[in-house]
């Protein structure tokens, strides 16, 4: 035949397709119509360890790691006529599982009637290990994020939001609240006399003091409520759907608790604090989030001023003092 390469004409159909399968990279194993092995190349060899005498007439769904993998595999065929690059878990001839990936087309003669099946199997282990890695990196880089911002969100003493994610948390809860009608609370909390604690006990005593009012507040938070550190001894609770009268009884709560707490401050000592608080609502008290902070923040001092250790719910008015006490 012309253009035909001379060798060719050496070679049959048989001895074609015998080198064809020796060169295949892949696994070739063609199973018949009962689902017996009756081809299994050299390259399947390599990737199953098997050897084709113990292969050849035995049941194909033995190279696979359980009789549900060869079910899904046989149905995924029958449907669609061919699958591609279908992952399974084969199995090697010591018993260990491993991955491979299975392309797969059913055989039929020229008259259209099934022959058999064949497959080509590849050693997906390395990449599936590669795929793993990856997987297991990425999960690591995801909890490494979510941990640095964590720690750019909160305060690392106490675990309560810093200033900028108090504020930014408080947005979108202050919007609603505008758009229902309800109203907004702000309590601002300060430790009373808190430098003579340091003074007293040291930093670390100090720091104690710190966590022990956040964990505090946490404790008296209602659902939905956002509590921060300010910095300092300087705290916030934003209070959603909160009245002037509900936040005080939010920031009364918390200045009781906080004034029975005993506070171990090492060498079985403790101490306890007292703090003092200013509240503001939104509208009744101001119309901005800021200023509803100035105004708790104003009412907070007129608080101590008064003596400490209670809470300011209104401006302390010349002839009229309506600063709200714990006496």
């Amino acid at each position: 035949m012309a253009g035909t390469p001379d060798f060719l004409w050496l070679l049959d159909n048989e001895e074609i397709l015998q080198l064809m399968l020796f060169a295949c990279p892949d696994g070739v194993v063609v199973v018949d119509r009962g689902g017996k092995v009756i081809l299994y190349t050299g390259s399947s060899e390599g990737i199953f360890g098997f050897a084709p005498i113990e292969v050849l007439g035995k049941e194909a769904s033995g190279l696979f790691a359980s009789d549900e993998t060869w079910r899904a595999f046989s149905e995924a065929l029958g449907r669609d006529g061919a699958v591609k690059n279908l992952e399974m878990q084969a199995v090697r001839k010591e018993g260990e599982p491993f991955w491979v990936a299975v392309s797969a087309a059913i055989l039929r003669d020229r008259y259209g009637e099934t022959i058999g099946t064949v497959l080509y199997v590849r050693d997906h282990s390395s990449m599936r290990m590669i795929q793993n890695t990856l997987h297991d990196r990425n999960r690591q880089l995801n909890d490494l994020v979510e941990e640095l911002d964590f720690l750019a969100r909160h305060d690392q003493l106490t675990g309560l939001l810093n200033r900028s994610s108090a504020m930014e948390a408080a947005q979108n809860p202050l919007i609603a609240c505008g758009l229902t009608g309800r109203p907004f609370s702000v309590v601002v909390f300060d430790i009373d006399n808190f430098k003579s604690v340091n003074d007293a006990y040291g930093h670390l005593a100090g720091d104690e003091v710190l966590h022990s009012l956040a964990g505090v507040m946490r404790q008296a938070a209602r659902e939905g409520d956002i509590m921060g550190r300010f910095g300092g001894e300087e705290f916030v609770a934003f209070l959603p759907a909160a009245s002037l009268e509900q936040a005080v009884t939010v920031a009364e709560r918390v200045r009781a608790l906080v004034k029975e707490f005993r506070i171990p401050i090492g060498d079985g000592v403790f101490t306890s604090v007292t703090i003092s608080a200013g509240v503001a609502e939104i509208p009744g008290s101001a119309e901005t989030l800021r200023e509803a902070i100035r105004v708790a923040d104003d009412r907070l001092y007129s608080a101590k001023r008064a003596g400490r250790d209670r809470v300011a719910a209104a401006d302390k008015l010349p002839g009229n003092d309506r600063t709200r006490s714990a006496a």
